[in-house]
């Protein structure tokens, strides 16, 4: 599944927050964490809002079983290093603190028109046999 939204739209994040969510309720098992997805979500799009006002590419795809969530910008980016707990009074760095303790792997590459966040969500997919759900052609697992 792809989106595409100016990160000034609010609506925009809001309705592709609520369609990613609703995606993930048809697939996941019952022990996958989806607010901890939606978190994850508005995390990263806030840093693009922040580092890099413009169009925001979201991505959601499916890798042996687990979600997997890309979010791509088109701005000049910010100095992302592996470090550990922000400062108790930074005033910056909480964000993807919080990113990387809920997801279970994230990384975060510069690319020559932006930044590209990935995300390994806290939520499984339910087996194609288990039959709870349809599966559709844009899963690709």
């Amino acid at each position: 599944m792809h989106w595409r939204f100016e990160s000034r739209d609010a609506n925009g994040a809001y309705d592709v927050r609520n369609d990613l969510i609703a995606h993930l309720q048809a697939r996941a098992t019952d022990d996958s964490d989806l607010d901890a997805a939606a978190l994850v979500f508005g995390e990263l799009v806030g840093n693009v809002v922040r580092h890099a006002p413009g169009p925001i590419s979201i991505a959601l795809e499916w890798h042996a079983g687990i979600a997997v969530l890309r979010v791509r910008d088109s701005g000049p980016g910010f100095d992302w290093r592996e470090l550990g707990p922000p400062e108790p009074l930074a005033e910056s760095g909480r964000g993807l603190f919080i990113v990387r303790a809920l997801a279970q792997h994230l990384r975060v590459v510069r690319h020559d028109s932006g930044m590209e966040a990935v995300a390994w969500l806290p939520v499984h997919r339910r087996s194609l046999d288990s039959g709870r759900f349809a599966p559709d052609a844009r899963d690709d697992t």
